[in-house]
This record gives C-alpha cells, sequence and structure tokens, in this order.
C-alpha cells in the first residue's frame, strides 16, 4: 500500500459516493468521483480511504496513479495522463488557487520570471485534467475545494464536463484539531 502515505494508512470512509465508486471500479466500470470541500473537511482523507480499499480488495497498485497537483504542475508531461494507470487521483487541483485567494495579507508581486513560471506551471495542471477527463475508460478522483476554485484553475469548459460526468459530493468542514503546546 505504499500509494498511500503513511499519514492516511489507516483510512476509512463510509461516503456512499466512495462506496459507489470503489464497487463500479472493482467490477471493471468507469467511475470518476470529484471531491469538494473547505479546507480541513478530509477530502485527502476520503481520497485515500477510497484506494485503500481498492487495494485491500485487491486492485493492483500497479493500476492506481496518485498526483499531488502542486507536484504535477512542475513535472508534467503529456503521457503521464495519457499512458497511465486506469486509476488515478488528483490530490490539491485547486490548492495554489486558495492559497493565493485565502491569503491574509498583501503578497509583494513575484518576478516577471516566476509569473512566467507559475503561469506555464498552472497551464499544465489544466491540460493534465483536461486530458484525464477526455480519456475513455479511466477511472479518476479529483480533490478540489469549490467549483468556482476549479473554474480558477482548470477552466470553464473542462469544469463543465467533469460536471456534467462526473459524480460530485461536497464535505463539510471538520473542526480544526486543537493545538496544545
Amino acid at each position: 500500500m505504499s500509494l498511500v502515505p503513511a499519514r492516511f494508512r489507516d483510512a476509512e470512509t463510509d461516503h456512499p459516493a466512495v462506496a459507489r465508486w470503489c464497487t463500479a471500479v472493482l467490477a471493471g466500470d468507469t467511475a470518476r468521483l470529484l471531491l469538494l470541500g473547505p479546507h480541513w473537511s478530509g477530502k485527502s482523507h476520503t481520497a485515500y480511504a477510497a484506494l485503500r480499499r481498492l487495494l485491500t480488495h485487491g486492485y493492483a497498485a500497479a493500476d492506481i496513479a496518485v498526483h499531488q497537483a502542486m507536484e504535477l504542475r512542475g513535472t508534467y508531461e503529456p503521457s503521464m495522463i495519457e499512458n497511465a494507470a486506469r486509476v488515478t487521483v488528483i490530490d490539491g487541483v485547486t490548492l495554489a488557487v486558495g492559497l493565493v485567494r485565502e491569503a491574509t495579507a498583501p503578497r509583494e508581486a513575484d518576478s516577471v520570471d516566476v509569473q512566467a513560471m507559475m503561469a506555464l506551471e498552472a497551464g499544465a495542471l489544466a491540460d493534465a485534467v483536461d486530458r484525464l477527463s477526455r480519456l475513455p475508460r479511466r477511472s479518476w478522483i479529483l480533490v478540489a475545494s469549490s467549483v468556482e476554485r476549479l473554474v480558477e484553475t482548470i477552466g470553464e469548459e473542462t469544469t463543465a464536463r467533469l460536471l456534467a460526468n462526473t459524480e460530485q459530493t461536497e464535505l463539510p468542514p471538520r473542526p480544526r484539531p486543537s493545538l496544545s503546546w
């Protein structure tokens, strides 16, 4: 189960959308799930719980690809999606936009070179999600904060295609763990 990071090693969920997704994938069908929700709603936990369930039921790890959106943005090649496993998870699709929108203090403007690099990386992520959404017989889970942020991240056309062809579920916020020092 090396696909599941240590912090999610024991992830479990009884969410009905995940149960439907797992049942379809294990039966050899195509299933697509868009997990939405605010920070600390358990989206990543839920996605890894789904993968853990697949692996526990004998699904081959070689048939699963997991990408963190922030890492994918910098290493993306179209073949990573086109030639990928039958199941793909992209976690944190809207994270970069969320960080900018939720900033609590003004930021100093990035240099032109940094802005250009960030634009290329944003385009790479948008292309990856767009390609994934068009591939037949591919199952996937995308983890994002909201439809609005998804539009900002991947564009209106791709978002509309996702919403038309994907089961969506919105997770409610959870209380943040208290930090005791």
